[in-house]
């Protein structure tokens, strides 16, 4: 899973990436801040499939990075993890209403993350799954209006 880790802490960014990196199953980037984030969201030639967010940074914060994220066409959907030390309830309700997928307290346990992130890598499948199906489904529903469509003026040839 491509995964974008945003935290204004060097030694965090280090920790995220060796240790998810190291399990081979997720390619990882790190970003210090948010206005660094979407500078590399917007460059990506692939959308990353979760992100990870630290709530207080310098700048815009995490919340507020999310609320954008969420205006994002390709990142209304994705998976995005609040991995922050703030545990105090108005800081959660704010980054659930910014649109926050999931949310884990540092100092987290890795085991605890790794099992949020699959998680979150079944939500980026199944909604993967279902914008294809959507898509699939429009073009059904175009070849069907195309074939059926009769002008009501023309004859009928009933055989």
């Amino acid at each position: 899973m491509r995964i974008l880790a945003v935290d204004d802490d060097e030694n965090i960014r280090e920790l995220l990436s060796q240790a998810l990196a190291s399990t081979g199953e997720h390619e990882v980037w790190v970003a210090e801040g948010g206005e660094e984030a979407l500078e590399m969201i917007h460059d990506a030639a692939q959308p990353f499939e979760c992100l990870l967010l630290d709530i207080q940074m310098p700048g815009m914060n995490g919340i507020e990075l999310c609320e954008e994220l969420r205006t994002m066409p390709g990142y209304r959907m994705t998976p995005v993890v609040m991995l922050t030390a703030m545990s105090q309830k108005k800081y959660i309700d704010s980054a659930f209403a910014a649109g926050a997928t999931d949310y884990v307290t540092k100092p987290f346990d890795f085991l605890e993350l790794f099992n949020r992130l699959t998680l979150a890598q079944k939500l980026s499948s199944e909604q993967s799954m279902v914008n294809d199906g959507i898509v699939e489904m429009a073009g059904l529903k175009q070849d069907l209006d195309q074939n059926l469509g009769h002008d009501l003026e023309e004859p009928v040839q009933i055989q």
